[in-house]
């Protein structure tokens, strides 16, 4: 009788065990898994730069999987791509700015290294060649309504205006316009502020989060920076910009040395200490840069699973990663196995089981999107672009889900707009792989604001509810050292269970998944 019981046991366990997985074998997995990233994180691939011969390539081996998987195409025309234009911006990379002392001696900036050129203001070359007078104006801001001026008493017609980051919001409590500094905290308002005014350039000061992430941003100022192509009207794209430069702690000491107020004098600010008052440097900068813009053609991928229910299957479920990564900088190849190759196959075997099982009322997208690294745009154009796009009942979003432990994993966004997505992630994760899900991130007031910078966002604007789940890779991340050696499958098998089960689970519900909270809520 014992062994019966424990016959019976064991019979109950496996049957859990093959319905929480719908009978996919693990092992199995993990071979499309692995196969499929060691070919999409390979040099061949070239680091799978949107617009580039690399993502082309990504992209015909995720539409040919697809179709291996018996996925069918979504995107333009019957096919499997959806096809947008990017305007691509590039500054050269021998441009450089010298810094001029008082006894006429230069010293030179090297892009990369020393400053970056921002290409969101896209500059004229009427500001190279000339030797500028160089002032310091506070935070570079303008505010009528609190009585605020950074450059009141102080002329920068034909000058270059250095500024510190922020605004100071914590110096006028009293001012409701100020309560709101985030409209003030970004170098929009600074750079139109400079213009407006006169300005031959806008340089600023690294803060401490700046001189930190100082390796990321050398990558970006030597690597092309895009955007929509139909947003190519919008000012900042204007011919006549001026130059607007961000310096690297090493290049503000240079500059400030010797002045009246130096680097460790503005980097004070932070610490509670008043900005300076406004004053001239003794030195002088001349700008010798080139840049470059161009329309290029770029692609997401999408696939369906449809629906077997008549009236439910024009209602979707979308599975999304990006699939692009941030190709050659400086000759070296960046692989982007974990960011977000991981995802990327992820989906993939999503796509492989539920095409197998057959079984989701309503319909199942498989949405890779490309450009996720040149500000969120394949999803953004996906988004606004897709008219099917009220039909869309949630979207399930990995991105880096391939590295740290194989037992956790960070969850995003599930309780931002739905609260039944938020329990039926935790049910259906308590059933299957049982991830600690580790909610760290999804703090509003996290200051990382992961929730805002992956792809799922653009789907969370339209008020559709997000799951995002992510492993926060830091040691290799946007570096050249992530590659598939350092990859855990077995997380990544954990992950497409998880998609899996919980795309079927919300595709089979008997009501539409429920939105009791609204995205501008949510941000608060």
């Amino acid at each position: 009788m014992k062994h019966f019981r424990n016959l019976v046991l064991i019979l109950i366990v496996s049957f859990h065990f093959v319905f929480a997985q719908n009978g996919f074998d693990k092992q199995e997995s993990i071979y499309h898994l692995s196969s499929n990233l060691e070919y999409l994180a390979s040099d061949y691939l070239e680091g799978r730069e949107a617009t580039t011969r690399g993502e082309e390539l990504a992209s015909i081996f995720l539409s040919a999987k697809l179709k291996e998987y018996n996925v069918k195409p979504f995107g333009d025309d019957g096919k499997y791509f959806q096809y947008f234009n990017v305007l691509t911006k590039q500054t050269e990379s021998d441009s450089e700015i010298e810094i001029i002392s008082e006894d006429g001696e230069t010293s030179k900036l090297l892009l990369g290294d020393d400053f970056a050129l921002s290409l969101d203001y896209f500059p004229s070359a009427e500001f190279n060649d000339k030797d500028y007078e160089v002032v310091f104006a506070g935070y570079g801001l303008t505010d009528e309504e609190s009585n605020y001026d950074d450059y009141a008493g102080i002329d920068v017609d034909g000058k270059v205006v250095l500024v510190i980051v922020g605004s100071p919001s914590t110096t006028i409590a009293d001012s409701a316009t100020f309560k709101d500094y985030k409209k003030y905290f970004n170098i929009k308002s600074k750079y139109e502020n400079a213009q407006n005014r006169g300005a031959a350039g806008l340089i600023v000061v690294p803060d401490s989060r700046t001189v930190k992430y100082w390796a990321y941003i050398r990558v970006r100022a030597l690597t092309s920076t895009s955007g929509l192509a139909y947003e190519s009207n919008d000012q900042t794209y204007s011919s006549a910009s001026i130059p607007v430069i961000r310096l690297s702690e090493e290049s503000a000491i240079k500059l400030l040395s010797n002045e009246l107020y130096d680097y460790d004098d503005l980097s004070k600010v932070e610490d509670g200490i008043t900005v300076p008052p406004s004053f001239r440097l003794n030195k002088k900068i001349r700008f010798d840069y080139r840049a470059s813009s161009e329309i290029k053609e770029a692609r997401n991928v999408i696939g369906i699973v449809e629906g077997t229910d008549d009236d439910l299957k024009n209602e979707f479920i979308a599975l999304s990663a990006h699939y692009d990564h941030e190709g050659i900088v400086d000759s070296v190849i960046y692989n982007g196995a974990d960011d977000n190759g991981s995802g990327t196959v992820g989906i993939l075997e999503a796509a492989r089981r539920l095409s197998q099982i057959g079984k989701n009322k309503r319909s199942v997208l498989f949405v890779f999107h490309t450009a996720e690294e040149k500000g969120l745009l394949g999803s953004k154009y996906y988004t606004n672009n897709s008219e099917y796009m009220d039909d869309i009942v949630t979207n399930i979003n990995v991105d880096m889900v391939g590295r740290e432990s194989t037992d956790s994993i960070f969850c995003i966004g599930s309780d931002k707009l739905s609260t039944e997505l938020y329990e039926m992630v935790e049910e259906v994760n308590s059933e299957t792989v049982n991830f600690y899900l580790d909610y760290t991130y999804n703090d509003p007031d996290d200051p990382n604001r992961y929730y805002y910078r992956s792809d799922h966002y653009n789907y969370a604007k339209r008020n559709i509810p997000v799951v995002f789940f992510y492993d926060h890779m830091v040691e290799d991340y946007h570096k050249p050292t992530d590659d598939v050696d350092k990859i855990n499958f077995e997380k990544i098998e954990k992950i497409s269970t998880l998609i899996t089960e919980l795309a079927l689970r919300i595709s089979n519900l008997d009501h539409r998944l429920i939105v009791d909270k609204l995205e501008m809520e949510a941000v608060k």
